[in-house]
């Protein structure tokens, strides 16, 4: 049985891909600090989110070895004597009936459960996080988005994976306030090595230990390619599967192309919607402030700044910059080398199909010859069977005879 499970709960758009990177690229050095990461990988914990949420869409599509992810993880932590750490952003999309029972599942193999949130101020979550809708799918504006945010609308899951008030309270249940972490994310400008610290200190391993080079960050998109990726959004067939638009839309066109685009422009928020980040920003704050669990960190870190960011907004893009986008990305996605070696590939794949194919029209072509010339022989009568055996015996006995 485990000391100490640390279950990283989120949220998105925290660092968590660094951190997570970090993580998986010194597993050994970790371990060998007394630090466990179960199973292989971070999409094994993706597929222990996918259980702990019980996301039904993704259960349906997930192998057996998503499946069986769970038991794994349980089995591999109980046979550890020392601390274990999981970590998924998507843990926050829990309800808080699936976050009391991963806790209690957890608690069944390891001496304490630690949930880990990491926060960051609501000025930069809220651009970033519909950045993350566009990626995933969406075509609603920025502008839109914050209205939506406001009216508290059902068809985005924001607050539910964004409220540190209500993850803090989901994600204690049944736990010492001690036991229960907010990580804050120090502000823009600061040094990347600063969140790692903190987040390596909380879980007991020294920070200056791993290589934090072998890393995977959460590209962001500049101002007119999020814009020309939502305008994409607009066309996608209905028809197209979850799968389908996570591959084409995010992996290919977003992070494979238009993420690497040099020059990007950097888009702020609407300067009219920061007096509505300020004030329900604070408030959340102010809530987590009044809360008895452990700050790592320093909570002003939280507070959206007093005035806005300013530069261009993605909704003041025009037709012409897009055009220019829209035509450079149709080139590299017809081009890019993946898709040359692609397609190289499958001309490969039908070359070979064609001589396999060839080659079983040669042997169907002497199957039939040989079951021609068994029908023939069959149809003989009897006397001329022997006569067959009769001579083939004699020649046999005339070879073995012969000096």
């Amino acid at each position: 049985m485990a000391k100490r499970v640390f279950l990283h709960v989120g949220t998105p758009k925290t660092g968590t891909t660094f951190l997570q990177s970090v993580l998986w690229a010194n597993k050994d050095v970790l371990q060998g600090q007394g630090l466990l990461l179960p199973l292989q990988s971070v999409s094994d914990h993706f597929q222990l989110s996918v259980i702990g949420r019980q996301a039904s869409a993704q259960l349906s599509t997930m192998p057996e070895r998503g499946h069986t992810s769970w038991q794994r993880m349980l089995d591999e932590v109980d046979g550890w004597s020392h601390d274990a750490l999981i970590s998924h952003e998507l843990f926050s999309m829990c309800s808080a009936r699936r976050a009391r029972w991963c806790i209690e599942q957890l608690r069944s193999v390891a001496d304490e459960v630690h949930p880990v949130l990491t926060g960051r101020d609501l000025a930069r979550q809220v651009p970033a996080e519909w950045q993350q809708t566009v990626k995933h799918g969406r075509s609603h504006g920025l502008k839109d988005f914050y209205g939506l945010l406001q009216t508290n609308d059902p068809s985005v899951t924001f607050w539910r994976a964004q409220d540190l008030v209500t993850l803090l309270a989901d994600w204690s249940q049944g736990l010492p306030p001690d036991q229960v972490h907010l990580v804050t994310v120090p502000p823009a400008g600061a040094s990347r090595d600063l969140l790692w610290t903190r987040y390596a200190t909380l879980v007991g391993v020294d920070p200056l230990s791993v290589d934090q080079q072998v890393t995977r960050l959460n590209e962001s998109l500049g101002l007119v390619e999020i814009e020309t990726l939502r305008r994409v959004n607009r066309h996608v067939p209905a028809g197209a599967s979850l799968p389908t638009r996570q591959l084409l839309i995010r992996q290919v066109l977003a992070e494979g192309i238009l993420a690497s685009r040099a020059g990007a422009k950097k888009f702020a928020p609407p300067p009219e919607e920061h007096a509505w980040v300020v004030e329900r920003g604070t408030a959340m704050v102010d809530g987590v402030r009044a809360t008895p669990y452990d700050v790592v960190g320093d909570l002003e870190e939280l507070l959206p700044p007093a005035e806005p960011l300013l530069g261009p907004s993605p909704d003041d893009v025009d037709d012409s910059d897009v055009a220019e986008v829209a035509v450079e990305t149709i080139a590299r996605v017809l081009f890019r080398r993946q898709v040359l070696e692609n397609r190289r590939r499958v001309r490969e794949l039908n070359e070979q199909l064609e001589r396999r194919t060839q080659r079983v029209q040669v042997l169907e072509k002497q199957r039939d010859e040989a079951r021609s010339s068994y029908e023939r022989e069959r149809d003989l009568p009897l006397w001329r069977h022997t006569a067959r055996r009769v001579r083939g015996a004699a020649r046999a006995v005339l070879r073995r005879g012969a000096p």
